[in-house]
């Protein structure tokens, strides 16, 4: 029988410090699993870096969100929508994918200003709204707050002098979304919004009328007019010569941000985490403040034309929860300091989707649209 001693040295008895090689490293043993736990650490932050970049048209064309968004129909909302009625209808994008758009407008006489005598009804003014939703869902769900700012323009009596003003609103749904086909990605929503406004301009220009645009843009969206804007208005006066008449009037950027690595350094503050540095590895790089310069650019090119670049209405929401109102501080800047016509509204209490659902917003964006289109 051991002795009590022996059986405690067995049992507890102190050995040596041995050492571990990992990876040909000599390890001592006592730091073997502090090691292995940071490296199981850095081995996930890795792992999730991958996967973000991989999969960061997923993540930023949230199509998919929320479920079955895909599946909505116009018909659900049109209650809601009276008097405007809204039309489903398709085109092609500059690469033949299939878009789905929907037509918002108000039958005469349901809701329609006061015409003017017949002899002063000469050239009427079509106001045609471009609207780019944001990155998550379809456009079904929009089209009551659509028809909210279309009734209110379309109600606007008409001043002595002015012709009489027919509004449209057209609701782009980009590739990927809702009934539209293909897969959406930075270039393919370019081509998108390119071909939209190619297709408005066919679709609503006529002899006698004088058509004015507007481009408003949501969130994402704000970041597709951005983009679209330079790149429409170099393609017009490229092959048309001069400056065309139907240039456009505005463009409304809500809720905007400067660019997609503000947005990553926004959502991961915290600088120790990988997440925020991994904007060089972005093929999604949308840019607001780049898009203000080419702006700018495309108006000082040709200073023997005279171009007017559209007016610029900078649309926050003061509580935004996505955004930072620094973001609206840099475009504001950037619009001075290239001398465009920009003016900015904060809407008090609103979050990243509240804007124009705020009286204060809408009653600004319905003062824009009217202002850059009167002339």
């Amino acid at each position: 029988m051991d002795s009590p001693g022996r059986v405690f040295s067995r049992y507890f008895s102190v050995t040596a410090v041995k050492n571990i090689t990992i990876g040909g490293v000599m390890i001592p043993q006592l730091f073997v699993p502090p090691v292995m736990f940071v490296g199981m650490l850095l081995t996930l932050w890795a792992w999730k870096c991958f996967w973000i970049i991989v999969m960061q048209d997923r993540l930023m064309y949230m199509s998919w969100m929320p479920p079955f968004s895909r599946s909505e129909n116009m018909e659900d909302y049109e209650i809601e929508c009276r008097p405007v009625r809204w039309e489903e209808s398709y085109f092609r994008s500059l690469d033949g994918t299939k878009l789905a758009i929907c037509i918002g407008t108000i039958p005469q006489g349901d809701f329609s200003p006061p015409l003017l005598p017949p002899p002063l009804q000469q050239r009427k003014r079509h106001v045609v709204v471009c609207y780019f939703q944001g990155n998550g869902g379809s456009m079904p769900p929009r089209l009551p707050i659509l028809s909210t700012v279309l009734r209110a323009l379309s109600s606007t009596p008409s001043s002595p002098n002015a012709p009489p003003t027919e509004y449209t609103l057209v609701a782009l749904s980009y590739r990927g979304y809702w009934k539209s086909s293909g897969r959406a990605s930075q270039i393919g929503l370019e081509r998108d919004a390119q071909a939209f406004l190619d297709w408005v301009a066919e679709t609503y220009s006529t002899p006698d009328t004088d058509l004015k645009v507007v481009l408003w843009g949501h969130s994402l969206g704000s970041a597709v007019v951005s983009h679209t804007t330079p790149t429409y208005l170099n393609r017009l006066t490229s092959t048309e010569g001069g400056t065309p008449d139907h240039l456009l009037s505005g463009i409304v950027l809500e809720t905007p941000s400067t660019s997609t690595k503000d947005i990553l350094k926004n959502l991961y503050p915290q600088r120790w985490l990988p997440y925020r540095y991994l904007w060089p590895f972005l093929w999604n790089n949308w840019s607001s403040a780049a898009a203000i310069t080419r702006i700018a650019r495309w108006r000082d090119d040709a200073p023997d034309e005279r171009r007017q670049p559209p007016a610029i209405l900078l649309l926050i929401a003061d509580q935004d929860e996505m955004i930072p109102s620094t973001a609206a501080d840099e475009l504001e800047r950037l619009c001075r300091q290239h001398g465009l016509d920009a003016e900015r509204k904060s809407v008090a209490g609103a979050l990243h989707t509240e804007a124009v659902l705020k009286r204060e917003g809408r009653e600004t964006l319905l003062a824009f649209i009217r202002r850059v289109t009167q002339n």
